[in-house]
């Protein structure tokens, strides 16, 4: 033992007196070549020509792991007349229903006792089902998929368990003062449509254990799909192993979903003419929501909207509203902006939580900021920076092979040039300071915003213009 530490230390004795006896710190490293970063776009393979099935893959061999992701377009923006609270219930029922060999939670244990993960989701568009699995386990894994998707079980226990489950949440929705702001937000916005309604006690009682059966062999059945295939897999493999686990169509699909233009969106605002909508809950703390209307995913005006939502409330603690709301006045538990970008148009969402007693002092300087003022007087190098933060967490799409495949959906759904993320950074990097200062005046400004205030209506001022005031429940006046 002492040998070997006696040559140990004489070795780096020897190293460090050879590199530093003439050698200038860093002369042993210099001539190592570090090669640059590279990054490439992934190549996204699309497999097959079927107008009502999209297949992509995207190959991932660094684990023995396969996932699978199948979406069907079958939710209430696809079928109107379907109740939002069956698709809400669904995925649950479909999980704890099993199938006809593997009953109940049977199916579930068989699944997972092979290391196995699967997620069932639903929402306004879509069903969505994602297998991930050991690829050693692939005929075992294949047989259990192809029987939860043709033969599924949805019994009387699963349906009045799901059914249970939601109607506890809908119960406990108000208790969330952020998200019933945000509900409200959404009922005002989109009247009339699919995204403007809000899941309902009354219906959810008035569902029946067959209305699944029937929204499945019905609906779900007939509708166009997405299917996402990552992880190591041959691409040869792809289309056999789908056309063993693929239930048939049984109809014809829907192949868009209810659209909502920003004209029909602004008309919806001004026709109620609330401009301030005070949502009388009990509670604490307030929560001051300003709404707008904005453009189309694939509008020109997209890159500029970005940038300046980054710096206005986008930005996390470098923004304006974390740093003069929250910062400088200690008034915001949180505060923050955020686009949600659809194929058609966009709503643009201001937020801050606050105590209930500075609700007005909040709502006034959300108000200072977003105005003209505000838009004229972003600098050159504040533009600078929000560009080069928002062009740094680009890579960050590319991190996940399933979260890239339904980011390229996503596009897709929303018609986004082919070369939409191989021109985004140049796209962004070409936003000038007069590009702010026009969709500042167009999508931002205070007086384009409708306000919805979630908290005591003792806390808000009574001389408000276009002032409404409702209950939690109530619907929009």
């Amino acid at each position: 033992m002492n040998i070997i530490k006696k040559l140990t230390i004489s070795v780096l004795v020897f190293l460090f007196s050879f590199f530093s006896s003439d050698a200038a710190p860093g002369d042993f490293v210099k001539d190592v070549k570090i090669p640059a970063l590279e990054f490439h776009f992934p190549e996204i393979q699309e497999i097959g020509k079927d107008p009502n099935t999209r297949i992509l893959y995207l190959e991932n061999s660094e684990f023995p792991i396969k996932t699978l992701e199948i979406t069907f377009y079958a939710g209430p923006s696809y079928n109107t007349k379907t109740p939002f609270e069956l698709v809400e219930i669904f995925p649950e029922a479909w999980k704890k229903g099993g199938t006809s060999s593997h009953p109940g939670e049977s199916f579930a244990e068989i699944w997972e006792s092979y290391g196995s993960k699967l997620r069932v989701d639903s929402d306004l568009d879509a069903v969505t089902l994602t297998f991930s699995w050991l690829s050693r386990y692939d005929q075992e894994s294949k047989a259990l998929i192809s029987e939860f998707l043709k033969q599924p079980i949805f019994g009387k226990e699963a349906f009045e368990i799901a059914r249970l489950q939601l109607g506890e949440q809908i119960k406990r929705r108000n208790d969330n003062i952020v998200g019933l702001a945000f509900r409200k937000a959404n009922e005002l916005v989109y009247q009339g449509k699919v995204k403007g309604k809000s899941l309902s006690l009354s219906a959810l009682e008035q569902l029946k254990e067959e209305d699944l059966e029937e929204y499945y062999k019905n609906q779900l059945l007939s509708s166009r799909r997405s299917i996402l295939v990552s992880g190591k897999w041959s691409q040869e493999e792809i289309p056999q192993f789908l056309g063993d686990i693929l239930p048939a169509f049984s109809g014809t699909p829907v192949m868009e979903s209810q659209g909502s233009s920003p004209e029909e969106l602004h008309k919806n605002l001004k026709q109620k003419e609330i401009k301030n909508l005070i949502v009388d809950k009990a509670n604490t703390q307030n929560v001051v929501l300003f709404l707008g209307v904005g453009p189309a995913h694939n509008d020109k005006d997209f890159y500029a909207v970005q940038v300046l939502n980054y710096l206005v409330g986008g930005g996390g603690f470098t923004s304006y509203f974390m740093s003069k709301i929250r910062s400088d006045k200690g008034l915001a538990y949180s505060s923050s902006s955020h686009p949600v970008f659809e194929k058609d148009h966009s709503v643009i969402y201001f937020f801050t939580q606050t105590k209930s007693q500075s609700t007005m002092e909040v709502y006034n300087l959300m108000g200072e900021i977003l105005g003209d003022s505000t838009f004229s007087n972003i600098s050159e190098e504040e533009l600078k920076n929000a560009k080069e933060a928002i062009l740094n967490k680009f890579i960050f799409l590319f991190t996940d092979s399933v979260e890239i495949l339904r980011n390229e959906v996503r596009f897709r759904e929303h018609k986004m040039p082919k070369d939409y993320l191989k021109n985004y950074r140049d796209k962004i990097q070409e936003v000038t300071l007069a590009d702010l200062r026009r969709v500042g005046k167009i999508y931002f400004r205070r007086d384009k915003l409708t306000a919805v205030i979630s908290g005591p209506k003792s806390s808000v001022s009574f001389d408000l213009p276009g002032q409404k005031t409702i209950g939690p429940e109530d619907p929009i006046p």
